[in-house]
């Protein structure tokens, strides 16, 4: 509208009430005339296309606050001198239309973001209490790596920049875990603004802070608060490494050192698991001898019953113990097991078990097999076990082949009941 004096006039129903725009031939008559007919309200078919309109019943205990000032300010402007308090029915065209429902949307956007003041009623002074919702989105850069932001919400009463900062060190913690003050930055600004930012970092910058952030929510902005991390958990780290890479080369050096000095103490040899023959005593050599004997006994009888070579050792724990070690005397145990092999031979039962005696096994005198099943039924009750004599002379299985015998080869002999084929296993082993 121009700054030139309007004269007063009365509103006509084909006009806009807020612009005075002809609803039938679209003319300004703020300062020029036409020849329509405006007292005749428009409806859908007695108004052109030139022009579009709302028709609008005005109600003053209903209207928008922001709709009831713009109409009072029309109605002083062109001096319809209307009764605002009552209701009347208006024309608006399509333009002013649409900025009353921009102005109405705005109206609300801003009372709904604006800040809460609440005066204490015990309170006489003008002090004012201040409560502010805050909606920000947290962006966290650590290292020159950027964190997807994350849309966080809270309420402060009378906010500082204090206590603004701890509220928002508690959403931090969560992202990256514990941090302190001293090891990050913070800076503002609107999600569509680039560059780094605002610092905020005192209580001045937070004043300017709060102003922008109203500036920024009325104008349907987004407001981000950037996080960045100091590096000092990059150079913590590198201390650690340093402080580790120290006592490494302290633990080095200490080596080095204990290597020099026992490098220069005369060299003691570790002895091996079985002693040398100089350092054994009367009575260790006489116990050793005696185990060579009972050893190399045990493996020779062995040999003869065609349980073992003189490659494979007999299937005894004394046996698999000793191939844990080295065997060093091969050629010697081969002369001595062909020697007695050959003795044995040539001997009948009685020759070798008065050799055995000779070393002084410690063992029961080895029966025939007809002996040995006769002393079980003995024991264990009649025909029990006479019943297998037959089967087992006819395979030629002596006493001692029924340690070695597996549960299939005693079916095949028809010994299938468990706790025979058991007993006559812990039988036999009384005569190894």
């Amino acid at each position: 509208m121009s700054s030139v004096s309007i004269s007063p006039r009365n509103y006509q129903i084909g006009v806009c009430f807020i612009c005075q725009l002809c609803m039938y031939c679209g003319i300004n008559l703020s300062f020029d005339n036409c020849n329509c007919n405006k007292d005749i309200k428009p409806i859908k078919n007695n108004h052109s296309k030139v022009v579009y309109f709302r028709n609008l019943i005005y109600k003053p205990e209903q209207v928008h606050e922001k709709t009831k000032n713009t109409l009072l300010h029309s109605n002083q402007t062109y001096g319809y001198k209307l009764d605002m308090k009552l209701p009347h029915n208006f024309t608006l065209c399509s333009a002013c239309n649409s900025q009353i429902n921009r102005d109405v949307k705005a109206a609300e956007k801003e009372q709904k973001n604006i800040i809460v003041i609440s005066l204490s009623p015990t309170d006489d002074t003008s002090f004012q209490q201040l409560q502010i919702e805050f909606r920000l989105r947290l962006s966290i850069k650590k290292n020159k790596q950027l964190f997807p932001s994350i849309i966080i919400s809270f309420t402060l009463e009378d906010p500082n920049f204090v206590n603004f900062r701890n509220k928002l060190e508690m959403y931090i913690c969560e992202q990256v875990g514990l941090i302190y003050q001293n090891e990050y930055n913070l800076a503002y600004k609107s999600s569509t603004e680039s560059g780094a930012g605002t610092l905020l970092d005192n209580e001045d910058a937070f004043s300017e802070f709060i102003k922008d952030y109203q500036t920024m929510i009325l104008g349907n902005k987004k407001v981000m608060v950037i996080v960045t991390l100091k590096e000092l958990s990059k150079k913590h780290s590198h201390q650690n490494e340093v402080s580790e890479q120290e006592e490494s080369n302290d633990e080095l050096e200490n080596r080095t050192h204990f290597h020099q000095k026992t490098k220069s103490l005369p060299k003691k040899r570790a002895k091996n698991h079985i002693p040398k023959e100089s350092n054994l005593d009367e009575n260790e050599m006489l116990v050793g001898s005696y185990v060579i004997k009972l050893n190399d006994n045990l493996w020779a009888k062995e040999i003869v019953n065609k349980n073992a070579d003189l490659d494979i050792p007999p299937n005894h724990a004394l046996f698999s113990m000793m191939h844990s070690v080295k065997v060093t005397r091969k050629s010697s145990l081969s002369d001595e097991f062909t020697q007695i092999s050959r003795s044995l031979s040539l001997t009948s039962d009685h020759s070798l078990l008065s050799q055995i005696s000779d070393y002084n096994l410690p063992k029961k005198v080895a029966l025939n097999m007809k002996d040995f099943i006769g002393g079980l039924d003995k024991e264990f009750g009649d025909d029990k076990f006479t019943c297998y004599l037959p089967i087992f002379e006819e395979q030629e299985i002596r006493v001692s082949h029924l340690i070695t015998l597996s549960d299939s080869e005693y079916i095949l002999m028809d010994v299938t009941i468990i706790g025979r084929r058991q007993t006559l296993r812990n039988e036999a082993k009384k005569y190894e």
